[in-house]
């Protein structure tokens, strides 16, 4: 019995030594960093999925933008601002020790849940926004290859 038990540790370790040094962790700095987007945008020159915070963003002239598109993201900037300020009106109120008081328990979390529904409807805004006035491109080569190949 001990020697089973001893045989299974020895390949355990083995195993665990194997895949250590055959697949190490990435540098840190290839590591998403606090408020980097996550979610895959696709390449505007390629079309490959990557996470923005590994690709090259760059805005859209306002020449370059129809009316139609001019007119969307005047609509979705002042969404946005909407909703920033119903966030810092949130915030000041979470401050206001007072008016926590006054609150019970289910009020306080019906706000909290309200106050992560603004939050996210905040990030899919700035996304869309992004989206319509910037484009995106897995690397600075293909950012190149992109300007060199379009239409003046």
């Amino acid at each position: 019995m001990f020697a089973f038990v001893f045989t299974l540790i020895v390949i355990w370790l083995a195993m665990w030594a194997f895949f250590k040094f055959m697949y190490p962790k990435p540098p840190k700095e290839f590591m998403p960093k606090k408020g980097d987007v996550t979610t895959p945008r696709d390449c505007d020159s390629c079309g490959y999925p990557l996470a923005e915070y590994r690709g090259v963003t760059e805005a859209i002239p306002q020449a370059q933008l129809t009316e139609a598109d001019q007119a969307q993201v005047a609509e979705l900037t002042t969404e946005v601002e909407a909703i920033r300020q119903q966030i810092l009106a949130y915030e000041a109120s979470v401050n206001d020790k007072a008016h926590q008081k006054g609150l019970t328990r289910q009020q306080k979390k019906q706000a909290s849940t309200q106050y992560e529904q603004l939050q996210k409807q905040l990030f899919e805004k700035n996304q869309q926004l992004k989206k319509m006035s910037s484009w995106f491109f897995c690397n600075y080569d293909h950012q190149a290859d992109f300007h060199a190949n379009r239409p003046k």
